[in-house]
């Protein structure tokens, strides 16, 4: 009788383990999946990022295109008075102002169907861009940051899964 009790104790023991290690390896690879959709999509993000060009004086993101250092920014004309161009002025307006970046934020969209059927939402926050004072030759200007950020969250349990910062690369040549 004592060993009877003590064998299903010891099966009960056995079977909660059991289960208790499914649950977990189930929860990891949960996960990972998750993570590795984070990846995928954050790669495509970057990809438009880096693409992101306002060489004709309007932006856009040209997503598989290779661009060189001069694909970024309007060429400046010989012919303009400050050797500008009608697209170099509205691209130094854009550099001024925060909508430098509003046409890439709306090209990277919304959440993906593969995100969303992984129960994964994400969010872009344009709010953090922020202004910084920069000397140069003694003489304070007021640049624009033109960032933006990307938070990835699981949407049943609110947990954040990522959080990245992005500055598009045609930010480099702002004035």
């Amino acid at each position: 009788m004592v060993s009877s009790v003590l064998l299903v104790l010891a099966l009960t023991g056995t079977a909660i383990l059991f289960l208790e290690s499914n649950r977990s390896s189930s929860a990891a690879t949960t996960r990972y999946n998750q993570q590795a959709l984070v990846d995928r999509d954050l790669a495509r993000v970057r990809r438009l990022n880096d693409r992101y060009t306002c060489f004709s004086g309007s932006c856009t993101s040209l997503g598989t295109s290779e661009l060189g250092k001069n694909d970024f920014f309007p060429t400046p004309t010989a012919t303009a008075l400050n050797g500008n161009s009608f697209a170099g002025n509205a691209f130094e307006t854009l550099c001024n102002s925060t909508n430098l970046i509003t046409q890439l934020v709306s090209e990277i969209g919304t959440t993906p169907a593969s995100l969303t059927a992984a129960g994964i939402t994400y969010s872009i926050d344009t709010s953090n861009q922020g202004q910084q004072t920069v000397n140069e030759f003694g003489v304070n200007y007021i640049r624009n940051l033109h960032r933006y950020t990307i938070t990835y969250s699981d949407s049943s349990s609110g947990e954040l899964l990522r959080r990245v910062t992005l500055v598009p690369t045609t930010v480099s040549w702002c004035p």
